[in-house]
């Protein structure tokens, strides 16, 4: 009996969903019936705003999942304040025995997905947990149907560890809860206070098009270099902005990472960049500041009008890196496209934003540059 290719479709991700390897964590309505123990064991809830989020530069109750402080809202431009709602960066983490979680989210946005970016990333939550060489590595990952959902993950191994929740990368988060069982242990884990990597770029940084949370370069590399970061991506909004500027120079970091000319330029580059640089230095006189180039698109070869585009951007960079240089500012670093995306055309879904392929090729570029500097601090 033949199989029409969408049944096929349907069956196989069915499948992935309790295979052996737990690949994705199952939606709490699918698994009715099928957990007899979650029947007779009562769950016990904790609010992640109680836990504590990491990836917030600053702590204010009443806004716990923005990305910027309450008061941003009239100082900063209003796309700004909208994409600082979403939770890009943001994680929770806790330890426990538990060999099942729920976990329950309540969303600002009921749109899921994007055309080129799936519900599991824009929307999204991703469990990972330390090994026993004490890596993060990943366990499950959340696929969103609607706009509050929750989310199994059973069978866990017996043993108590470290977990991590990371957050949706381009959906706001209204509240979140994470439940084990009665009789399991549960501790959540406040937030590193160590001095974080501040990284102020465009909507590459804030995660697109990463399949899941944990695959945006930046929760990457702050996986490998065990260090905070602030992720402040906003997409098509990365503009070196005054009013940006002086709430990131509010956060006492250990390194600045200016990575905005995807949404620039090169005449707003030339104008922006060293006016920038300027006031943040003024501000924090101290702390390294590293200096992003564009990426040229993966397909900018093919098209004249885009390369030189790119080779705008760049030129208009350099220059202005060149004069703060020439002026004496210390503590710059300048770092080329790699090119981040590859050199075979293959790392992005439309040219421009990464796949994971090109978010791990992005931290692969950049994991030598930072890793020096937080070193040295």
């Amino acid at each position: 009996m033949s199989i029409r290719r969408r049944e096929l479709l349907a069956l196989g991700l069915s499948a992935t969903v309790f295979g052996p390897s737990l690949s994705f964590a199952e939606s709490a309505e699918s698994q009715e019936g099928a957990d007899s123990e979650a029947k007779t064991d009562e769950w016990q809830f904790h609010n992640v705003a109680d836990i504590g989020l990491e990836g917030r530069g600053w702590n204010e109750a009443e806004r716990p999942f923005s990305r910027l402080p309450g008061r941003a809202e009239e100082l900063v431009r209003p796309p700004v304040w909208r994409l600082a709602q979403d939770t890009a960066g943001m994680f929770t983490s806790f330890t426990t025995d538990a060999t099942a979680l729920r976990l329950e989210v309540e969303l600002l946005s009921s749109e899921l997905a994007m055309p080129h970016m799936p519900a599991t990333g824009k929307s999204g939550i991703d469990v990972y947990a330390r090994g026993e060489g004490g890596e993060w590595r990943w366990v499950a990952t959340a696929q969103p149907r609607k706009q509050n959902y929750q989310a199994n993950v059973t069978g866990l191994a017996p043993g108590s560890r470290d977990y991590r929740v990371h957050l949706p990368l381009y959906n706001g988060v209204q509240a979140m809860r994470i439940g084990v069982r009665g009789g399991a242990e549960f501790q959540g884990i406040k937030p590193r206070t160590s001095k974080p990597i501040v990284y102020y770029g465009t909507s590459i940084a804030q995660g697109a098009c990463a399949s899941r949370p944990g695959m945006a370069f930046i929760a990457q590399l702050g996986r490998r270099l065990d260090v905070p970061i602030l992720n402040l991506g906003f997409s098509g909004n990365g503009r070196l902005e005054t009013e940006v500027c002086d709430l990131i120079a509010e956060i006492d970091a250990r390194v600045f990472v200016l990575d905005c000319l995807p949404n620039l330029g090169p005449k707003a580059t030339a104008a922006r960049t060293v006016p920038f640089v300027r006031r943040l230095r003024e501000q924090r006189p101290d702390t390294p500041i590293v200096m992003v180039e564009d990426r040229a698109n993966a397909n900018a070869s093919f098209l004249p009008s885009r390369m030189a585009h790119h080779e705008g951007n760049h030129a208009a960079f350099r220059a202005g890196y060149d004069l703060l240089v020439g002026e004496g500012v210390k503590g710059l670093t300048y770092v080329k496209d790699a090119p981040f995306l590859g050199h075979d055309g293959e790392g992005t879904v439309d040219g421009s934003h990464p796949t994971d392929l090109g978010m791990t090729r992005y931290a692969d570029a950049l994991e030598p540059v930072l890793r020096p500097l937080i070193e040295s601090r």
